[in-house]
């Protein structure tokens, strides 16, 4: 957290002596808030002297704040490329199904195949109004399953996105 860098003035050596218990401690502290050992026991040392705090939290806090602002945002980094990997894989996937429709049809009708593939918007056309209505309907089963998607706790959602990967990593290593 207070790295040797935020420290100001110059540094001086000062031997002292302290208990293990006490040293281990200190250590501890400094490990657990990324400080070196001398910074440490002199912030632990002019909070005990009733220093201004303020000025001695100012770069702790920044540096908290700033650590869990890059910690949050590789999370949301890697939870972006993850989305934008199955978006894309999606979309390749719908193209291959369109073009393998679009070749069916155009075997099946090779004349007049691109004549057979347009839906009309003209509403006394009964047969291409029910296909836009399954349309319609597929697309709000889709927009009702995303919407509840985005209602599932990110914690949740990372753990499921971890399970689909390994089970994917599995499945390859299975051929």
């Amino acid at each position: 957290m207070f790295s040797p860098q935020t420290r100001t003035g110059e540094t001086n050596k000062k031997t002292i002596t302290l208990t293990d218990g006490g040293r281990e401690q200190i250590q501890y502290f400094a490990d657990a808030h990324g400080m070196t050992f001398s910074a440490t026991i002199e912030t632990l040392a002019l909070i005990g002297m009733n220093a201004d705090l303020t000025a001695l939290l100012i770069p702790l806090l920044r540096e908290v704040v700033d650590k869990a602002m890059q910690r949050n945002f590789n999370r949301i980094a890697k939870l972006s490329l993850i989305s934008a990997a199955e978006a894309a894989m999606a979309h390749d996937l719908t193209t291959m199904l369109l073009l393998q429709f679009i070749r069916q049809e155009a075997l099946a009708n090779p004349d007049d195949f691109e004549e057979v593939m347009r839906v009309s918007y003209d509403p006394d056309d009964e047969l291409d109004a029910r296909m836009r209505a399954l349309y319609q309907e597929a697309r709000q089963l889709a927009h009702t399953r995303q919407q509840r998607l985005l209602k599932i706790p990110l914690q949740e959602l990372v753990v499921r996105l971890a399970g689909l990967t390994e089970a994917d990593e599995e499945e390859e290593t299975d051929e």
